[in-house]
């Protein structure tokens, strides 16, 4: 069998549309087409059902989908090493990260890494959400709170603390506040915390938090929302180190330190990492580590 009308099935599946899969496969649309009948006629099933708005997986295609990922995944792994092996690090490696992480902790030391390793290139994908290194296509993974699941390695940078901030125009017309109980008469800026949640939470502080007046768990978006004046923020310590460095916020309540959380970097196990790949997780080690 052709490995190719496999991917060619993968992509469609994850992107629902010929068009995206063409695109992401760089190959023409009737190319992917012809390649999916081909595949259902060696199988002797449909694998897609298709109508004129949308393409979706059948059960039979969701379940070949779901067998094939990752031994592909590892078969491109495994061609991408041949290169690595024969010369120094070079190519693409992706590595994810939380917004505020991405922002705060990884970009400032990516300069310095393309300087020592100039011919491998980083794509970072800033999400929240929790992504398969394997099905995802991910290299590495910076991770707040739990490593996530899978055979992955993982290695802790150190713990996320959280405190309250705001800047020094809205504490001079609102006052300072001097205890937790005061903050309900303030502009709270926090995201809600889920059942059982302790990171960067004020739950464990009350029995009931003051409501937030913005709630949003983008700690980026509530550190802009207090620099303009907004209320008191919940941020995590190394987002908010350089505004109050220059003056734009203030930590309120200092005494005051919310359950941290740990930060992990996540990849697939050593032993199989190509050299770009083990490059970049090494001086990230070495650069993110948390005192």
């Amino acid at each position: 069998m052709d490995l190719n009308l496999l991917s060619t099935l993968v992509a469609v599946g994850r992107t629902g549309s010929f068009t995206a899969a063409a695109k992401r496969l760089g190959v023409d649309k009737s190319r992917v087409s012809r390649s999916i009948r081909a595949l259902e006629e060696e199988l002797g099933t449909p694998l897609l059902h298709r109508t004129t708005r949308v393409v979706r997986l059948t059960a039979e295609g969701v379940a070949l989908v779901a067998r094939v990922t990752p031994l592909l995944g590892e078969l491109e792994q495994a061609v991408r090493l041949v290169p690595d092996q024969l010369a120094a690090p070079e190519g693409e490696v992706v590595v994810t990260a939380t917004p505020d992480v991405g922002r705060a902790l990884l970009a400032p030391v990516l300069a310095t890494f393309r300087v020592q390793y100039p011919a491998v290139r980083v794509r970072v994908r800033l999400e929240q959400a929790l992504v398969d290194l394997v099905r995802d296509e991910v290299d590495l993974a910076l991770r707040v709170g739990k490593p996530g699941p899978g055979s992955v390695v993982a290695r802790k940078l150190g713990e996320l603390t959280a405190g309250f901030f705001a800047a020094p125009a809205y504490l001079a017309r609102r006052g300072v506040p001097t205890s937790l109980e005061a903050l309900a008469s303030h502009e709270g800026l926090w995201p809600l915390p889920a059942p059982g949640q302790r990171s960067f939470s004020v739950r464990p502080l009350e029995r009931e938090p003051a409501q937030a007046a913005v709630d949003c768990e983008d700690f980026g978006l509530l550190a802009a929302v207090a620099r303009a004046g907004g209320g008191v923020a919940v941020l995590p310590t190394f987002l908010a180190s350089q505004d109050v460095a220059v003056g734009s916020l203030m930590r309120v309540l200092p005494a005051v330190s919310l359950a941290g959380a740990p930060l992990f970097l996540v990849s697939r196990p050593t032993s199989s990492l190509p050299p770009r790949v083990s490059a970049l997780r090494t001086f990230l080690l070495e650069r993110l580590r948390l005192t």
